[in-house]
Formats: structure tokens, C-alpha cells, sequence
């Protein structure tokens, strides 16, 4: 997957508009709109009725995608709020003109500290969305703003059931350097960040480590097609492998518990056969899962124990312990097969794993026991 800078996505939007491709401004509604589109398949039950939002622009191109964001959730029926960092008379032409559109249709309130403080502690917005600087941030966040907002976040990001505002930053989360995933001093963190055409390189790097960087403060990281020609830039970078796994990153400001995060159970064979198995559920680990249980003959459990830590052990008793443990349906990652041995009794958990039809990894020995009879996994 190819990742941006941010200096390499203004020359591809640039090139497109001074070819004739697109317009700027047809480029800031394509992206408006892309972002409203991810806010609803994200949460759903935000597109059935109205709601309320606040959204904060900025005094550049992320702010007037603000502005259009605002304009299409009023248009769905929406209560929204505005509030303009910035002088409107200086915004760069394409913002000010969907700063007019917006203009038509409600009010822009000058950026008051303690008025959008108000706002956002009294918990009455569904959505808060983030047009304040987008890609193009390349200093700390400005003193007033990081106070508003860093005198609200411990109450944001807290784990109380009460709080249900969702956080959506156009972009990239304001405060973050997009070129390197460094926070800048006052980054806003957000459930859901909707980046444009590509990924950019800051929203895959974390400098200085959780939660300094972009992979844990940007949340669901979404990529909205604005139409953009697939131009490749030279010295881009290329991440090796994206998706969304069953086992998400595991992150400081997304109000979820470990269960969130998925729960891995990891099948080892017996006493000296136990290490590919061990490295799988370190992998795991690393990954983000928010629990990984080993599950072992009885006579390997003291070798696997001895040798993990962070995680949780489980004697097994074949498929019919198996069968036991699958009631939990919180189990919905699998991983069998490493020192297994090729004998019916792998044949029978794994046939037991596939029945229980969540996400399941089968190697080595649970791939070579079907060797003859390959069909059999398919029955």
C-alpha cells in the first residue's frame, strides 16, 4: 500500500487541477461528502435519524472540508454547530467559498475557548468533527487551543459509560505531523480519521511510541477516494500490508476493554513441541489482541508456562475441551496446528475449530494431516 507525504499529495491534487481533471473546489466537496460517508458506515445508527455536531474548522483547505462537512449533515437533518479558527476574510478561495455555502444555511461562530469548552463538556453533541489543520500542521498546536481541548480530554477518553460523543478528524488528527506520525504537542486524538486518495505516512508511525503517534491518536483510519488519478510519486513509501484484522490495535483513547480487542486462542502440541506456538501468541501480542490463552496438553503446561508471560495457559483435553472452551463466543481467533503431530486427534480439533466458524489460522501439522484427504476440511 502506498503511503503519502504531505507535499507529495498536494502535488498529485495540483497536477489533477491544473490538467483540467477536477477543480479544486469539486475536490473539498468529494471530500466533504467521503467523510460523511465513513461517519455513517462507521456508526449506522448516526444515519437513521438526526443528530447533533460540532465541528471546528480551520483557517485553511482542511477547515472550508469542515464547512462542507457541516453543510451535508444539516442537509440530513442534523443540529450543527460551527466554530472558525481564524479570520474568514483570509481563507484560501476554495474554503471561502463553502465558508458562504455554510454561511446560507447557519451560523459561523468566531473560536471562543470557553464558549466551544461549554459545548463540548456539556456532552450534548453525537459528533465532533476535526477541521482544524489537517496535513498541513507543521508546528505545535496554538496555546489556546490545546488548553480548550486538553482541559476536556481526561473526560473524553474516560471510561464511563456516559460519554458517547464520537470524534472524526478530517485528514489527519490536528497536531499531528502527517510526514512522520509525531505528535506536535496538543494533538487531538479521534475515533476515526477519513484520510483522501492515499494513506499518509504519519497515520502508520508512532516516533516516540504509544501514545505519542499517529497509530494510536487516529483511531479507524479510513481512505476516501476523491478521484484522484493512480499517480505514483517518486520516493513514495510502501506499507507491506493493510487491513482491518479481528484483533485491532490496541489504543489508550478508544473508551473499549480488552474483549474489544479480541480474544486469541492458540493450540500448541505436546512437551518439546511447544515453541512455534509460543511465537505465534508473542505475535499475537504484539499485534494488539487484548487477550491470548495457549491451550496445551496437560503434560506440556508447566513447559509453556514457564516460558510466557502476558499471556494465559489452559489444559485441553481434545476436540470434546475444544468443543468446552468455543462456548465462550468471546473466542473469535483461532491458531492450530504447530507441533500438533499428524495423528487423529489434530484432525478431529481441527475440524472442531472449523465448525465453531470464527476466524481461524491453520498451519503446519493441521494442514499436513489433510494431505491425503484434503476434501475432508471442506465436508
Amino acid at each position: 500500500m502506498e503511503l503519502l507525504t504531505a507535499a507529495q499529495m498536494r502535488a498529485i491534487e495540483q497536477a489533477a487541477i491544473e490538467s483540467g481533471e477536477v477543480t479544486g473546489l469539486e475536490l473539498m466537496e468529494r471530500a466533504g461528502r467521503g467523510v460523511v460517508e465513513a461517519i455513517f458506515e462507521e456508526w449506522p445508527e448516526l444515519k437513521k435519524t438526526s443528530h447533533r455536531a460540532v465541528v471546528l474548522c480551520g483557517p485553511g483547505n482542511n477547515g472550508g472540508d469542515g464547512f462542507v462537512v457541516a453543510r451535508l449533515l444539516k442537509e440530513w437533518g442534523w443540529e450543527v454547530e460551527v466554530f472558525l479558527y481564524g479570520d474568514p476574510d483570509k481563507l484560501p478561495p476554495d474554503a471561502r467559498v463553502n465558508y458562504e455555502r455554510w454561511d446560507k444555511l447557519g451560523e459561523v461562530r468566531k473560536w471562543n475557548d470557553e464558549a466551544i469548552e461549554d459545548r463540548l463538556d456539556a456532552g450534548e453533541q453525537d459528533l465532533i468533527v476535526d477541521g482544524l489543520f489537517g496535513t498541513g500542521l507543521r508546528r505545535a498546536m496554538p496555546d489556546n487551543i490545546e488548553r480548550t481541548w486538553h482541559g476536556f480530554m481526561p473526560r473524553v477518553f474516560s471510561e464511563t459509560p456516559i460519554q458517547r460523543q464520537k470524534y472524526v478528524a478530517i485528514d489527519i488528527p490536528s497536531g499531528l505531523c502527517s510526514d512522520s506520525g509525531k505528535n506536535l504537542e496538543g494533538a487531538l486524538p479521534t475515533d476515526l480519521t477519513v484520510t483522501f486518495h492515499r494513506s499518509k505516512i504519519g497515520h502508520h508511525l508512532s516516533p516516540s511510541g504509544p501514545p505519542e503517534g499517529g497509530t494510536t491518536w487516529c483511531g479507524n483510519v479510513v481512505i476516501c477516494d476523491i478521484g484522484l488519478a493512480e499517480t505514483k510519486k517518486p520516493g513514495t513509501v510502501t506499507l507491506a500490508s493493510v487491513g482491518q484484522p479481528a484483533l485491532s490495535r490496541l489504543t489508550k483513547f478508544n473508551n473499549r476493554h480488552k474483549y474489544s480487542h479480541g480474544h486469541a486462542l492458540i493450540l500448541t502440541g505436546g512437551p518439546g513441541k511447544t515453541g512455534a506456538a509460543r511465537l505465534a501468541a508473542r505475535g499475537t501480542l504484539r499485534i494488539g489482541a487484548g487477550l491470548i490463552t495457549l491451550a496445551c496438553p496437560q503434560s506440556a503446561l508447566a513447559e509453556v508456562a514457564a516460558h510466557v508471560t502476558a499471556l494465559m495457559t489452559r489444559p485441553i483435553d481434545g476436540a470434546p475441551g475444544l468443543r468446552e472452551m468455543l462456548e465462550d463466543d468471546r473466542l473469535n481467533a483461532l491458531c492450530l496446528g504447530p507441533g500438533m503431530g499428524l495423528g487423529a486427534d489434530t484432525q478431529a480439533l481441527v475440524i472442531e475449530a472449523l465448525k465453531a466458524k470464527r476466524k481461524t489460522v491453520l498451519d503446519a501439522d493441521a494442514l499436513t494431516r489433510f494431505e491425503r484427504n484434503p476434501d475432508t476440511l471442506f465436508d
